[in-house]
């Protein structure tokens, strides 16, 4: 894959995303949407199995360790995605999540938007992560 990150002009300050990614070669990989709850669980849902950390940096990552799973089970990681979509049910923590996008990406970010919404698949999750990556 190759993957040339836009800036249709010189950045002026580090933001979390990139303005766009132009990619050529790969295949599309479609990632469903994460949160800090584990990757397979029980179906109605079983309160015992869905805690997860009041902490939005906790679930952040706990949510970034679901999509390395899916990568990882195609021969990719996190240099692999071109693109995401952020749910947030308090727009104010964004930027911690921010945080741990660059912990994980560093300045190599995928476009990236962000959404604030009203709840999530459980009311303690805070954040949701969708991503797109090219294989």
């Amino acid at each position: 894959m190759n993957k040339v990150v836009i800036h249709p002009q010189p950045p002026q300050h580090r933001t979390p995303y990139s303005p766009g990614v132009l990619v050529k070669g790969g295949k599309l990989l479609f990632i469903a949407g994460m949160t800090a709850l584990p990757l397979y669980h029980k179906h109605p849902h079983d309160p015992e199995e869905l805690k997860i950390p009041e902490d939005i940096k906790e679930q952040t990552r706990r949510a970034f360790n679901n999509i390395k799973l899916v990568l990882n089970a195609v021969g990719g990681d996190f240099k692999n995605i071109v693109s995401m979509r952020r749910y947030l049910t308090r727009i104010e923590e964004q930027d911690q999540v921010n945080e741990v996008m660059w912990e994980i990406f560093g300045d190599d970010l995928p476009t990236t938007t962000t959404v604030e919404v009203k709840s999530l698949v459980v009311r303690e999750a805070r954040v949701e992560l969708e991503a797109i990556a090219v294989v």
